[in-house]
């Protein structure tokens, strides 16, 4: 902490996934009764984050959710791991090749074990895999799973994973999504109890999590990797930006994300802080919800929605310039981005093609969806959107979601005409689509039966050129059926103390393993 301060963990007014949902989501960790942090570390080893709200649960490979993933990397492990700018590199695997069409060989490494004591090896891999395919488990990875045919193990340290159609960018999959649980910690203590105290191989060891205030992790000394230079670090939630820069200002807070344009100057007045920033590979974007029995249905009406809204304008005037504007559903650093043509600011276009699809522009009241919760700008560009369409007639009402109430409202087909959302950890393009525009995948919100098999098509070609042809005419093809209003990629900016060493990753991982003072 960069003062000899104390302070009270604050009360953050969120509500979250129900355990209907996801394994043990609802209840609440044991807890002693004293704030966290108490006693303000003179040697400047710890490490707090103020983070936008708090995680759906403690258990891996279950809540595809960025709050989520974001803490729980901290306790788990990947097989396959990225480095800062998304190229592929070991981590409990120190090889994963294909060996025929439909099969894959990992080699693990013979040296982790689990903070229980427990060894690592490819029985725990198995069982993880398994978890995800197991629909009793309710695991939102399922979906991008299904082309999983089974894990087998062939020794203590090698197993081999089996698929239904070729799966070319598996090792992708693997570094995108499976975080390895220790199966008899899980056997024991049951999957509730497991997802309030969580055991991996990771470089932390989970301590304490009070729901909605704060989760606390210390170092893991046995760590494979070597011992963190951190000893513990606090996951202080904290939901409204205002209330996250005024504890990183007093000094409570020690590193802070999402940071608005506006309040970059404030933070480089200060002589303590200092601002860090990065352009990411995560996207911001409209949704035009086809799976909504609404106008949006009709591809007219989303092409005339998007001809009305002008994305310079939001980019240029909200968010300062910072970002890289989109046209497609990739961002630029997505390894199969192609270049596509978008829709340009044209107010008469869109007039012109709502009237084609029967409608006069008063006939329209939409309603957007966002949650300021995860990004602090996302109410005013929301806003600013309404504001664009009431320019043509279209009225807009704006509903402000809680976080986890948003992601509910997606995944269970509650959403209306349109919403606002953030997605990460876009690499590859199978990640992105098929995550985003398949019919069962959790977050999607456009449907339509030839693209979906367009998609499939390109996820089993084995063929990099041939795959890459199908990919592009994908990208082109969402571009005309306006399934998205894109925005842009996200230029990622941090507040952090001046003494502490972090360096922005493009998919906006935290590890505190990688921090220091």
């Amino acid at each position: 902490m960069r003062k000899n301060t104390l302070f009270s963990v604050m009360l953050v007014v969120a509500t979250f996934l129900s355990a209907a949902c996801t394994p043990g989501t609802a209840g609440t960790a044991e807890t002693s009764g004293t704030t966290v942090n108490q006693t303000a570390q003179e040697n400047k080893n710890d490490v707090v984050i103020g983070f936008n709200g708090d995680a759906v649960t403690m258990l891996a490979n279950t809540d595809v959710n960025s709050f989520t993933d974001f803490q729980i990397r901290n306790i788990y492990d990947p097989l396959i791991d990225r480095d800062e700018q998304g190229k592929l590199i070991p981590a409990l695997a120190t090889e994963w090749k294909q060996t025929n069409d439909l099969t894959w060989e990992i080699t693990l490494r013979d040296d982790v074990t689990f903070h229980n004591g427990e060894p690592f090896n490819a029985e725990a891999v198995k069982y993880n895999i398994d978890y995800i395919l197991d629909e009793k488990n309710n695991s939102f990875y399922r979906s991008r799973w299904t082309n999983i045919q089974e894990a087998k193990v062939m020794d203590k340290n090698k197993l081999q994973i089996i698929t239904k159609q070729p799966f070319p960018d598996l090792g992708w999959r693997l570094s995108e999504d499976l975080l390895i649980m220790e199966p008899s910690h899980i056997k024991k203590v049951g999957l509730k109890a497991a997802a309030e105290n969580p055991v991996g191989t990771g470089a932390y060891k989970f301590d304490k999590w009070e729901r909605h205030q704060y989760l606390k992790l210390v170092s893991n000394e046995n760590y494979w990797k070597g011992k963190p230079s951190i000893n513990q670090v606090t996951f202080k939630y904290i939901p409204e930006f205002s209330g996250r820069l005024a504890a990183f200002l007093s000094g409570e807070v020690d590193l802070i994300g999402n940071v608005p344009v506006e309040s970059i100057d404030a933070i480089k007045k200060d002589t303590k802080s200092k601002i860090e920033s990065v352009s990411t590979i995560n996207i911001v974007y409209v949704a035009l919800n086809t799976f909504y029995d609404g106008p949006l249905k009709d591809k007219k009406v989303r092409q005339a929605i998007n001809y009305a809204v002008d994305v310079d304008e939001l980019l240029n005037s909200i968010n300062g310039g910072y970002g890289t504007k989109m046209t497609g559903p990739l961002s630029k650093g997505n390894q199969d981005y192609t270049e596509t043509t978008g829709y340009v600011y044209d107010p008469n276009k869109a007039i012109a093609l709502l009237a084609e699809a029967g409608y006069k522009p008063s006939d329209l009241t939409l309603q957007l969806d966002v949650s300021e919760t995860s990004d602090p700008i996302g109410l005013s560009v929301t806003q600013a959107i309404a504001s664009q369409l009431d320019r043509i007639g279209v009225k807009v009402s704006i509903q402000n979601n809680e976080w986890g109430n948003h992601l509910a409202k997606i995944r269970q087909r509650e959403m209306k005409d349109m919403y606002y959302l953030g997605y990460t950890n876009l690499f590859t393009a199978q990640n992105t689509l098929e995550s985003l525009f398949v019919k069962d995948a959790p977050y999607s919100s456009f449907y339509n039966a030839e693209v979906e098999e367009m998609i499939n098509k390109a996820i089993s070609t084995t063929d990099q050129s041939a795959r890459k042809k199908l990919y592009d005419e994908i990208q082109h093809r969402l571009v005309d059926e306006a399934a998205w209003i894109p925005l842009w990629q996200r230029e990622a900016t941090y507040a952090l103390a001046k003494e502490l060493k972090f360096k922005p990753r493009v998919d906006s991982r935290l590890y505190a393993f990688d921090m220091s003072w």
